[in-house]
């Protein structure tokens, strides 16, 4: 599938496949591939925002392309949107040998690539600083004044732990950011409390141990989290601008993270972005977090972007 170019520039690449596809290096002779509607290495004068969508567990970057190029379209904004769609890698998708790859829960959480791999080993979240880097680059993408950072399902775990733990945000002050967390199966929460009836209180460490560790919470953070304090993240976190995008018809258990740390969130996807959203009114007031509910969907990362709610969260 392709999207219509119409009368746009001859630049702008619309397909899934090898013609719209380029690697990102993102470490010493370290390679990440991406699909992209504009060559990153020549960039464009006439781009003024960056869309970066990440895949979910089945890691389909093509798909997710497809569905960024036609959100961009949908609100007229393809012309003067850079989508770029990384491909995080496991071992089974066959990465070359200068393609760092990483466990399949590890690229969601901002782990290191696999040792196993080329060298040096890399954060997921440093590769999408990587391309930050690239989008912000005044010497490829000039008019550029917006990143935007979407993720859908295991996307949208990435989206919002990468929304608290990136610095890439203070080191371009004149580009503004927003965060669109999509039904994730999770969230980072970045106090110990968590949902109890109408109130929040710390819950029964004994009962579940690992509730609050990193990817769940700030205990034993990875070495890109540990890179900030727990207290920074927490700022960062509740300061940024982050859309917590959910359908409301995404109550079913498929592929839900139903360990006891993700089960203290809520029963499932919808319940608990909206829980998120309590706690951050809870505890952090003025937190630049926005629910946004996506009537009569459930977890289709297409319909959600596609939907006016979603339109609006990436590009109003």
């Amino acid at each position: 599938m392709d999207v219509d170019p119409d009368d746009g520039p001859a630049t702008l690449c619309t397909v899934a496949n090898a013609t719209c596809a380029e690697r990102v290096e993102i470490g010493g002779g370290v390679f990440l591939p991406v699909f992209r509607t504009h060559a990153l290495e020549d960039g464009d004068d006439s781009v003024t925002r960056g869309l970066i969508v990440i895949h979910g567990s089945n890691r389909n970057a093509d798909d997710y392309f497809l569905s960024g190029l036609l959100a961009a379209a949908e609100a007229g904004e393809k012309f003067r949107t850079v989508v770029v769609a990384p491909h995080f890698q496991t071992s089974d998708d066959g990465p070359a040998p200068d393609e760092p790859f990483w466990s399949s829960g590890g690229w969601k959480r901002g782990h290191l690539s696999r040792t196993e791999g080329p060298s040096p080993r890399v954060s997921s979240y440093a590769a999408l600083d990587r391309i930050i880097a690239i989008l912000t680059d005044r010497s490829r993408f000039p008019a550029l004044t917006e990143i935007v950072v979407t993720g859908h399902s295991a996307g949208g775990q990435v989206a919002h732990r990468f929304a608290a733990s990136s610095r890439a945000e203070e080191t371009v002050p004149d580009v503004t950011f927003r965060y669109v967390v999509a039904n994730p199966s999770t969230y980072l929460y970045t106090q110990a409390e968590r949902a109890s009836g109408d109130e929040f209180a710390s819950p029964d460490v004994e009962a579940c141990p690992d509730f609050n560790t990193w990817h769940y919470g700030l205990e034993d953070r990875n070495s890109y989290a540990s890179a900030l304090s727990a207290e920074s993240i927490r700022d960062q976190l509740a300061r940024r601008d982050v859309r917590i995008l959910i359908g409301d018809a995404d109550s079913l258990s498929a592929s839900l993270d139903t360990t006891c740390g993700a089960n203290l969130q809520g029963p499932y996807r919808f319940a608990r972005g909206q829980t998120l959203v309590r706690f951050m009114d809870t505890f952090f007031p003025g937190h630049g977090h926005v629910e946004m509910v996506v009537p009569g969907v459930g977890h289709s990362n297409r319909q959600m972007w596609l939907s006016a709610v979603g339109l609006q969260s990436l590009f109003g």
